[in-house]
């Protein structure tokens, strides 16, 4: 069978059906945590940031640091495996929440092609790492599933094993990668955008 058969099966089982639903479901979370954020107006909150860019940067951003609460989130994702899909879609959700309210919250005291200039850097490759593990953990919910109906007749092959290990390795790469960029390019990036130090250094 040659690698190009090999991947594009790959993308048939795991990535067309499941990497779109997945996207949708975070994209969908995401709307509703934008529109809770941008609702929320910063006066409410009990101590105001020192500067506009404080509440976006309330710390030191390190590779390790990024990475270890990525990676975390990707495991997350993948209990979907274990729990048919349950833990995946509720991980997507929570995800989407989140980004979607820091962005909602960000926009009020920053300009938004600076928040763009914050996410877009590291998000493009980070984002796309976790919808394929949600993609796992949603075939795999899916698989159980057929599997109790008496739809498959193995709960699970030495090919999905080994494809989703595969998977999981890239996602893993993907998201560390994106940990290096979060941590030293994208700040960079978003002040020369914004034409000024965003967080003093």
């Amino acid at each position: 069978m040659s690698a190009r058969s090999t991947a594009a099966g790959v993308f048939r089982r795991w990535i067309a059906l499941y990497v779109p639903v997945a996207a949708l479901v975070l994209g969908a979370s995401a709307l509703a945590g934008f529109a809770l954020g941008s609702a929320v107006p910063l006066e409410s909150f009990p101590t105001a940031p020192a500067s506009e860019s404080d509440a976006f940067f309330p710390m030191e951003l390190t590779t390790t640091a990024i990475a270890a609460n990525n990676l975390v989130a990707m495991l997350v994702m993948l209990l979907g495996a274990v729990s048919v899909g349950i833990v995946t879609v509720f991980g997507l959700v929570l995800n989407g929440l989140v980004i979607g309210a820091v962005v909602g919250l960000a926009v009020q005291q920053v300009d938004p092609l600076v928040v763009a200039a914050l996410l877009v850097p590291h998000g493009v490759i980070e984002i796309p790492a976790l919808l394929v593990v949600a993609a796992i953990g949603l075939r795999f919910g899916r698989l159980t599933v057929r599997y109790l109906r008496g739809l498959e007749d193995e709960l699970l092959t030495e090919r999905d094993l080994r494809e989703a290990g595969w998977l999981v390795a890239i996602a893993a790469v993907m998201i560390l990668v994106a940990a290096y960029i979060e941590a030293t390019v994208t700040l960079e990036i978003a002040e020369r955008v914004a034409g000024r130090e965003l967080v003093g250094r």
